[in-house]
């Protein structure tokens, strides 16, 4: 047996239990209202089983209606997100090899060597003839921790990259970084530099070195992500060496010092612009700055490490977060329809029964088509003509105007008024809970909702049973 479609209904209560249970009531609710409203009380066995197919069918046509215009909307909303900020690893792959990828500077490296004369022993012929020695120049690593001053200095500027309908969060950088190296030994020293270029970058340029103040283009020798110098020490010396370039990455901006050694006097500024306070973030396993403080404009940050007699190989940087994509607000609206719609549509049928008034499908039909003209409007012309606000009340006036000429013939006052007042809050009210990005405030206003919809129908059931008891009262009084 196929437990297939079973299935999905159990996934789809477990994922929507609000409207899956209010589906599923209005549903029973029709049923059992066709079942005792037929004027067929015979007890025979076919007008019995006629009475349980009809009723059968009007609950079957609500939820297929429900699902069905659901199921416009849905593809309305796949279309929408297919041209507007659709987020893939493929394009994000893609920009990053044509832009650049997350930016890792590590610390500049240094060995430093110096040689020595040491004493060889010559081999000899016969084992019992004394030992001769010969002076031997031998290049010996001499062990230090030569940084002894650190400042850093980024400006980092939001660049956003469109790929595949999408915009990724891209960055150009101008690095500045400034080394103070010391060789605090006797000796005359040999110090071989290794500065880390960020691995797969695909561009750097006005790439720069100085060792105190003379630039050394001429004496860098170059390999993947690396570059390399050797510079001369004399005991005790202290040299600034000066590296500077611009690039550009993605995603996150990241500076390490990956060897364990005692941090002196170390001082890293990063500035972002257009990136307010409340928005930084950092990457995982990064340490959080002294400080963090607005720019002057108040639009970015400046992030700020200080280090002194330290030791950590954790990193310091900026995770960006994604920039706002093409046409976001129209599609957090959107995503909303369908959960609105079948709301708007269960709140009808049973508004309809409780005040006594048979449910047409066709009304309900046409009604639930009404409602989809809104965001149908919104998905087609809000990259043109109105933008967001303009799409948005040009559909919600479409529906509302459709609406009036729907209802506009029941005799009843309250009902058209409860019609109006129900719609008027799904088409206008309730899509715009989709801009509420927090999600403790989306998920209160949900539950606000859910609790207003449960007093709403006890309401109207309590005023049914007041007006049922009323002709009983008076006819008791006569």
């Amino acid at each position: 047996m196929d437990f297939g479609l079973f299935n999905r209904i159990i996934d789809w209560v477990n994922v929507e239990p609000t409207i899956s249970l209010l589906m599923i009531i209005t549903a029973l609710v029709l049923f059992g209202t066709a079942l005792t409203q037929t004027q067929d009380h015979s007890g025979a066995f076919w007008p019995w089983l006629r009475r349980i197919i009809e009723a059968s069918i009007g609950a079957l046509m609500f939820l297929g209606l429900s699902w069905g215009f659901r199921s416009v909307l849905n593809t309305n909303n796949s279309n929408f997100n297919a041209t507007h900020g659709s987020l893939s690893s493929i394009s994000l792959q893609s920009a990053q090899s044509i832009w650049g990828r997350p930016h890792i500077q590590r610390e500049l490296g240094y060995a430093h060597y110096t040689e020595v004369t040491v004493q060889e022993e010559i081999p000899r012929e016969n084992p019992d003839d004394p030992p001769l020695y010969r002076d031997v120049i031998e290049r010996q690593f001499v062990p230090q921790n030569s940084v002894v001053r650190f400042r850093g200095t980024v400006d980092l500027q939001l660049s956003e990259r469109e790929k595949g309908y999408a915009l990724y969060n891209g960055y150009t950088i101008q690095m500045r970084l400034e080394y103070d190296v010391l060789n605090d030994s006797d000796f005359v020293t040999e110090a071989g530099f290794d500065f880390p270029l960020s691995p797969g970058q695909t561009l750097y340029e006005d790439f720069l070195i100085t060792v105190g103040g003379e630039d050394i283009s001429q004496q860098l020798r170059f390999s993947p992500d690396l570059v390399q110098w050797i510079s001369d020490f004399q005991p005790h010396q202290q040299r600034k060496i000066e590296i500077s370039y611009a690039s550009r990455g993605m995603e996150t901006f990241y500076y390490q010092i990956p060897s364990q050694r005692e941090i002196k006097d170390f001082v890293l500024t990063l500035t972002v612009d257009r990136l307010p306070v409340s928005l930084v973030n950092y990457p995982d396993g990064a340490l959080t700055p002294k400080s963090v403080e607005p720019t002057a404009d108040e639009r970015g940050s400046v992030l700020i490490w200080e280090l002194d007699k330290a030791i950590t190989v954790a990193g310091m940087g900026v995770a960006l977060p994604q920039p706002e994509q093409p046409g976001a607000e129209v599609l957090r609206v959107l995503l909303n329809s369908p959960y609105a719609l079948t709301l708007l549509v269960t709140m009808l049928a049973l508004t309809m029964l409780l005040r006594g008034q048979s449910v047409h499908f066709l009304t309900l039909a046409l009604l639930a088509g009404a409602y989809c003209v809104q965001f149908l409007i919104m998905a087609a012309v809000s990259d043109y003509a109105f933008g967001f606000w303009g799409s948005l009340i040009v559909g919600a006036v479409v529906t509302g105007t459709l609406t009036y000429f729907l209802f506009r013939g029941y005799t009843s006052r309250l009902l058209r008024i409860l019609m109006f007042g129900l719609v008027a809050f799904f088409t206008i009210v309730y899509p715009l809970s989709g801009l509420l990005i927090d999600t403790s405030i989306r998920n209160a206003f949900d539950n606000l909702v859910q609790v207003g919809m449960i007093v709403y129908l006890f309401g109207l059931a309590l005023i049914a049973q007041l007006e049922r008891s009323k002709p009983v009262e008076q006819s008791k009084i006569a």
